[in-house]
């Protein structure tokens, strides 16, 4: 496998979902499977669902692809090429039926907490045993154990944070979009070539989508996309390679972190917000990033806008970190953390001004 098949891999997966998306929409509104405006949601019409599953045929196509076409790839995961394949599709398939489920029936907010939980620990679970594992700073020690909790955890809350992300137009696909893209040009560079195509895969999948569901979208991506585009952030975040070799492992664990900083951001202020506020954690509002920097003025788009630049950026940092030693590495995290500290109360102060007004 080369840098080209890879890229093949990008456009192969974008293609098709550009293709299979506008499918997707017609079989939405033909089953009625919309999402209706109300007194949570800007839309002003009915917009067709579905488009998770545009994404996850697209992506799921393009792996099959490679398992097939494609041998020889250099092994450095604890998995093979086509087993991976297979557990990767499988996993995401998964995510994007218990996803389909609450698009269809509509649960409530702990119900489909619960069932994104259970799917996440059940597909994390297989991942586990075949030893995908978050071992940063537990490995060699009497620690090593917690590895498989942790791993199962990590895969719990990224799904939950990207499904939380979905909140306006464009913001959730651009931004998974947008990490897939980092993910794949960081295990380019380390060498890992069988996770840069599957993120690749993704990256091409979730921006074809992304031609429909930038504002005013066309179509959702609804559970059935955030589930799965969550769920194989997280897997891709656990097989990644991080450093170079000799270097220290235990720093390996920011540059997933700050590619994916977007969702885990949102998901900590809107829980702060609730629980600052006396809301329910799990109760459905719009105190969310994009709803609240639309409060202070920007319009939708612009408010998705600085949103991906963010990510952006938070994803330019983590492809320096394999290049720096380790005490740089450290330094430049904390950097990272101190502009989103800012960020957070620059936002906070500009919102008590807007109240007050």
């Amino acid at each position: 496998m080369n840098t080209k098949e890879i890229g093949f891999a990008f456009f192969a997966a974008l293609s098709a979902s550009v293709l299979l998306t506008p499918l997707a929409r017609r079989v939405a509104l033909k089953c009625r499977l919309v999402d209706k405006p109300d007194r949570r949601k800007r839309h002003l019409m009915a917009t067709p669902l579905l488009g998770g599953m545009a994404i996850y045929l697209s992506f799921a196509i393009t792996v099959i692809a490679g398992m097939l076409l494609l041998n020889g790839v250099e092994r450095m995961t604890s998995i093979g090429w086509k087993p991976l394949c297979v557990m990767v599709i499988t996993g995401a398939g998964l995510m994007s039926i218990v996803g389909l489920v609450d698009d269809t029936l509509g649960l409530s907010p702990v119900i489909k907490l619960s069932l994104h939980t259970v799917a996440a620990v059940l597909a994390g679970f297989i991942f586990v045993t075949k030893g995908a594992l978050l071992s940063v700073f537990l490995t060699g020690s009497s620690l090593a154990w917690l590895a498989a909790p942790l791993t199962v955890i990590w895969l719990v809350g990224i799904t939950n944070s990207v499904n939380l992300l979905d909140h306006a137009d464009g913001l959730s696909a651009g931004a998974c979009a947008i990490a897939a893209v980092f993910f794949t040009i960081v295990n380019l560079i380390t060498g890992n070539y069988s996770v840069a195509f599957i993120s690749a895969s993704l990256a091409g999948a979730t921006s074809g989508f992304l031609f429909y569901n930038y504002n005013p979208a066309s179509i959702f991506m609804g559970d059935c996309g955030s589930n799965m585009l969550g769920f194989m952030l997280g897997i891709i975040a656990v097989l990644g390679v991080y450093t170079p070799e000799g270097s220290i492992r235990e720093i390996a664990i920011f540059t997933p972190i700050l590619i994916l900083a977007l969702p885990m951001i949102d998901t900590a202020f809107v829980l702060r917000y609730r629980w600052k506020n006396g809301k329910h954690l799990f109760a459905a509002d719009r105190n969310h990033l994009a709803h609240r920097l639309m409060r202070l003025g920007l319009s939708h788009s612009q408010a998705v806008r600085v949103l991906l630049v963010v990510a952006a950026l938070m994803g330019t940092l983590a492809l320096l970190l394999p290049t720096l030693k380790p005490y740089q590495a450290v330094l430049l995290f904390v950097h990272a953390l101190g502009l989103i500290g800012l960020f957070s109360f620059f936002m906070s102060r500009a919102e008590t001004r807007v109240i007050k007004k």
